[in-house]
């Protein structure tokens, strides 16, 4: 383990608990579940362990919390089972990341047992991975002494009641598109849930026996390659009448409570004008970063994925560069520069721009994107907003998209004078802590801002007598926000 002179023994975590919309009857919820995870972190941290270990205890701590869209609890892919992404990179730039992988409570877990073998001779010339997706990296989970769990072990009661409604729309939506297909060899996803239920249903209808070949091909062929994309309206919007959607949810006997999914919208991004004030519509990724006592920074980031994705679907917090970068400490440098990002938001467009390397890069040289592709030294907070502004809204990939391009980043840099953390989202809100050593407790913010603009904000921590930080980790924001410590 490499050390850094001077500030020994200062350490530090960041996290954030998704970008979107974040309901003020929930936000204490939300805020519980970052304060919860940033303790966690810092008892790590301060009985001397490294900062994997404290990224790994902090993305457990939210990923086993339901009202997150990380590990148990997460939204449902279209055949109504959890899928996890997750990634953990070190100060080296060392990572270990797993996509679509079913059946796993806590995919950070998996992903730091990829990153510690990957390091780790096999013998014979191979390589070992650092990246795996769905039934492999199952299968290194059961090889490395992870609990496998049932898919059913995995949804939460609200998941499932989510998931359902949503199954509702998207067939709802299919019958009024049937003849609008444009593609009749696409397959329609099979559902676990309700599936004979809907097969009956439909057989019924057309007249035909239930049991009949005809009734099952009809339904496996229904298909719009654009249903993901152009749903349109929230659950509540149906065309299907209340009384009838209550009616196939009875059985579930389940809470049923106001949702509004993402995937519904037009423009794939929650709707906060449409939302009413008890729902979430958060966007995809949690995520953390943190320092150690040794000086050195890691991170890492979990998410469950967009509702009704398509089985296999990875998003960016599985993707090194994308959802999760560190910039490692040059040798050379006197001044002990190191970066790291993590992101959230509409996976496929953070994924086109590149999102987290790119912030990192303007991040750690203090640049801003000119015209001309000049960069300019700037002042790290207009760094951050230059980058997201230019590079992300503006970014041909988004602009050009039928998709609206959520965004939340996080980005911590330090060097021999402190540790400064910058955050900006173009999201309704966005749910941050941080904590020092030197703290008490975390300082925890719901930075709320208007869908579209830029709002950001941060905290720094100075290094004073090269032991003690000079001041505490106490979050601010600029703009339309709200404090919670």
């Amino acid at each position: 383990m490499s050390q850094t002179s001077g500030n020994e023994g200062v350490c530090a975590i960041f996290i954030h608990a998704g970008a979107g919309f974040h309901s003020h009857e929930n936000e204490h919820k939300h805020l519980k579940a970052c304060e919860v995870a940033a303790l966690k972190a810092m008892a790590f941290l301060k009985s001397g362990g490294t900062a994997i270990d404290a990224v790994e205890a902090a993305i457990m701590v939210l990923e086993d919390n339901p009202i997150t869209n990380a590990g148990f609890g997460s939204n449902l892919n279209a055949k109504g089972v959890v899928e996890g992404d997750a990634s953990i990179v070190d100060h080296h730039g060392l990572n270990g990341a797993v996509g679509a992988v079913p059946n796993i409570r806590n995919p950070i877990m998996l992903a730091r047992k990829i990153y510690d073998k990957s390091n780790v001779q096999l013998g014979m010339s191979r390589v070992p991975p650092n990246f795996l997706v769905g039934e492999g990296a199952k299968d290194f989970a059961w090889e490395h002494g992870m609990v496998i769990m049932p898919d059913e072990a995995l949804i939460s009661p609200v998941a499932l009641e989510r998931y359902q409604v949503w199954a509702a729309e998207v067939n709802d939506y299919e019958n009024e598109t049937r003849g609008e297909m444009i593609d009749p060899w696409i397959r329609r996803p099979m559902t676990p849930l309700d599936t004979r239920l809907e097969r009956l249903e439909r057989a019924s209808q057309a007249g035909a026996h239930p049991t009949s070949h005809a009734a099952d091909e009809e339904i496996r062929n229904q298909a719009d390659p654009s249903f993901f994309a152009d749903v349109k309206g929230r659950p509540g919007a149906s065309l299907e009448h209340k009384s009838q959607k209550k009616a196939k949810l009875a059985n579930s006997q389940l809470p049923v409570q106001p949702v509004s999914p993402s995937f519904l919208s037009r423009d794939g991004s929650p709707d906060a004008a449409d939302s009413e004030q008890d729902e979430d519509t958060i966007t995809d990724t949690v995520g953390a970063i943190a320092i150690d006592k040794y000086g050195n920074i890691a991170a890492g980031s979990s998410s469950g994925g967009i509702g009704m994705k398509h089985r296999g679907r990875i998003g960016p917090a599985a993707l090194i560069g994308i959802g999760t970068h560190v910039i490692p400490q040059d040798p050379s440098d006197v001044d002990g520069t190191t970066c790291a990002v993590v992101t959230s938001g509409t996976g496929e467009l953070i994924a086109s721009t590149l999102a987290a390397s790119t912030c990192a890069q303007r991040m750690y040289y203090s640049q801003k994107m000119g015209d001309n592709g000049l960069f300019t030294q700037v002042m790290e907070e207009e760094a951050i907003r230059a980058w997201m502004k230019r590079e992300f809204n503006e970014h041909p990939a988004v602009s050009n998209s039928v998709l609206f391009g959520a965004l939340g980043v996080v980005v911590v840099k330090k060097n021999n004078s402190g540790i400064e953390l910058y955050f900006a989202h173009n999201t309704d809100s966005f749910a941050i802590a941080s904590m020092s050593s030197n703290s008490n407790r975390p300082s925890c913010l719901m930075s709320r801002g208007s869908r579209g603009t830029i709002a950001q904000g941060g905290c720094r921590i100075r290094f004073a007598n090269n032991s003690k930080p000079l001041c505490s980790a106490d979050l601010w924001s600029v703009g339309t926000h709200r404090w919670t410590r």
